[in-house]
């Protein structure tokens, strides 16, 4: 047996946006070796356009991948195993049911012979609607579980929530995961091109499952994550012309730390006609109001610099701070 395919496992509430996201990850990755196992009670949503051919629960997705349906955890590791075995794929993503708690499927794989494992967990990518994930998260403890886990946030339906919900959100994600980035892509060639690589990634950062170290403590806050950065400074510019929420805004700030040097540029900030002066100088961080932006299109344009993180980094996290409707 060959070595272990890296296994991520795309989770989020009812309803968040999983199978959406996926399909329109297979639908731009074609070229990549994805096996795909989906867990939704007994229904698959691959995108027709993406099948080839099907046999009872197995699909050969464009590509020559596989997809296979499991309708109960008995089943998940001899899905995998046939996953692997027939398509022999790079990666293998399992979408959850929108009620899977992900510490159980981790600790599935743990329990299972090391030297016959399949796979070997590379991470857990959490999909949560910026309209209804505060009171998801508030009332539903599949919710919150998911949430703990991820190594990675993914904020969906930016465009249809409301400036209040999207900071709401972004406060309570703080609360239950710390460390975990939070990324956003707009629905446009842009968007999906930086979306491939950061869902697919499965090195350095996003290589180690929270499972494997990151379950919250008795007292329901996860372990503190290292960092590690690389101490070379590089410059990452952001432009758009969408407006971004503030307190998120800053939250990125805060949450970089002593990575993040300098900072400086104007922004578009919801629901507010002034110009704002983005800046970080030493370990402060300012957000001003200037004129308003007058006969001048709003626009954000501002240039991070930095240790360790590159632009599709900062492109990302500041997407997730987009206002919404």
């Amino acid at each position: 047996m060959g070595e272990p395919v890296p296994l991520l496992i795309l989770t989020g509430f009812l309803g968040a946006g999983k199978t959406t996201l996926l399909n329109r990850v297979l639908g731009a990755a074609q070229s990549r070796r994805i096996g795909v196992i989906i867990n939704e009670l007994g229904r698959i949503d691959i995108d027709t356009r993406l099948i080839k051919s099907r046999s009872g629960d197995v699909m050969e997705l464009v590509g020559g991948c596989v997809c296979h349906e499991v309708r109960v955890q008995s089943e998940l590791w001899a899905g995998v195993a046939e996953v692997v075995a027939r398509s022999q794929p790079e990666i293998v993503i399992l979408e959850t049911t929108g009620i899977a708690e992900p510490w159980a499927i981790l600790d599935g794989l743990d329990a299972l012979p090391r030297r016959t494992a399949p796979v070997t967990a590379a991470g857990v990518v959490c999909v949560v609607d910026a309209e209804s994930g505060v009171r998801q998260i508030e009332r539903h403890e599949e919710a919150r579980a998911q949430v703990e886990a991820a190594d990675r946030i993914l904020l969906s339906k930016l465009d249809l929530a409301g400036a209040e919900q999207v900071v709401a959100l972004h406060r309570l994600l703080a609360l239950r995961n710390r460390d975990a980035e939070r990324a956003g892509f707009p629905a446009t060639p842009e968007g999906t091109a930086a979306l491939v690589p950061w869902l697919l990634d499965v090195s350095g950062r996003a290589a180690g499952a929270r499972g494997r170290g990151g379950r919250p403590d008795a007292d329901g806050q996860p372990h503190a994550q290292p960092h590690d950065h690389a101490h070379q400074l590089v410059a990452a510019a952001f432009a758009d012309e969408l407006p971004l929420l503030a307190e998120p805004l800053l939250q990125i700030c805060e949450r970089l730390g002593a990575a993040l040097v300098r900072a400086k540029g104007f922004v578009h900030i919801a629901g507010d006609p002034r110009r704002a002066f983005l800046e970080r100088a030493g370990a402060h961080t300012t957000l001003t109001y200037g004129e308003p932006w007058g006969q001048d299109r709003p626009r954000t344009e501002v240039v991070f610099i930095g240790e360790g993180f590159d632009e599709a980094t900062i492109h990302r996290q500041l997407w997730a701070c987009r206002a919404g409707g």
